[in-house]
């Protein structure tokens, strides 16, 4: 993909490198120092291509999303026209109703705010279980959610005889 870049943290940056190298683009590393209050400084490489592609796993997340969103403002500022964020785990996409009066639809508040800060979003097998497309939680025309059964069966076809897998 020309004029783009792959962007990981530390802890993906594996996937982050096999990612760009699978579409054939540059990869880069986004630096995060953490402060002893909790604060973070994060930077992205200088001068950055048309098209990012932010990719973070979004596990624990109330820390990671603001270390996404201080990574997508950064990524503007240097150069970047899209970001597309790349998350195999979208996070708060469980509770997609209130369940008591007084709870917060997370999906729908983390949504919104994803869709401010990115121009789409990729993930994998998130939780959707009353709603048919991703971009209902999502509202961004790229909205993607990908599924990860297909390939997972096949690989544990491979590695076991006869596999059951209970979940």
């Amino acid at each position: 993909m020309k004029n783009s870049t792959v962007l990981g943290f530390a802890e993906n940056m594996q996937q982050a490198q096999a990612l760009a190298a699978e579409l054939g683009t540059g990869c880069g590393e986004i630096t995060l120092h953490r402060f002893p209050d909790g604060e973070h400084r994060l930077a992205v490489p200088e001068s950055l291509p048309e098209n990012v592609m932010v990719f973070l796993s979004l596990d624990h997340p109330n820390e990671k999303l603001i270390e996404l969103l201080l990574a997508a403002a950064a990524a503007r500022d240097n150069g970047a026209k899209r970001v597309l964020l790349v998350t195999p785990y979208l996070c708060y996409m469980r509770q997609d109703i209130a369940f008591h009066p007084g709870e917060a639809v997370s999906q729908q508040i983390i949504g919104k705010l994803l869709a401010e800060h990115f121009d789409a979003v990729v993930t994998v097998d998130p939780h959707l279980h009353r709603i048919e497309r991703l971009q209902q939680a999502v509202p961004l025309h790229h909205a993607l959610a990908l599924t990860a059964a297909e390939p997972m069966a096949e690989f544990l076809a491979g590695q076991f005889e006869r596999p059951l897998l209970i979940g």
